[in-house]
């Protein structure tokens, strides 16, 4: 390994080499062992590092987070029977559903009658059948 891979492991990495990958630790400790100024890299890394870990570590606030906890339940009694799936479908999808349903058993019904099949199929066949001509 050489500084500008090691550099750029580093990036990547971070200065942790505990949490690199075996071979790219060993060969990175092989590095350091004889390269200053990889040695120094790896010091500002591990500053810088240290730095961002102390300035996002946080305490949390208890009473802040019982409070928002408490705000987004969602009480049980409240529920309707349909309340589950409900929310996933939205109210348009069931009003097409149903107009599609609706038009579907209409069309089906009343479609075409004895006579208009008999003249289809008169057209289709090629045989003489009409309205004027129906046992």
């Amino acid at each position: 390994m050489d500084r500008i891979e090691f550099e750029n492991k580093l990036l990547v990495r971070g200065g942790d080499l505990t949490r690199w990958p075996i071979a790219e630790a060993e060969a990175a400790r092989r590095l350091l062992a004889i390269d200053a100024e990889s040695r120094a890299l790896l010091d500002d890394v591990i500053a810088a590092d240290t730095a961002v870990h102390a300035a996002t570590t946080a305490t949390l606030d208890t009473a802040l987070v019982g409070r928002v906890m408490s705000a987004t339940r969602v009480p049980h009694a409240g529920r309707r029977l349909w309340g589950g799936w409900q929310p996933l479908i939205p109210a348009g999808a069931l009003a097409v559903l149903l107009v599609a349903s609706v038009g579907f058993k209409a069309g089906y019904d009343n479609g075409f009658g004895r006579a208009e099949d008999l003249d289809l199929a008169a057209i289709i066949t090629g045989d003489d059948y009409s309205q004027g001509k129906l046992p």
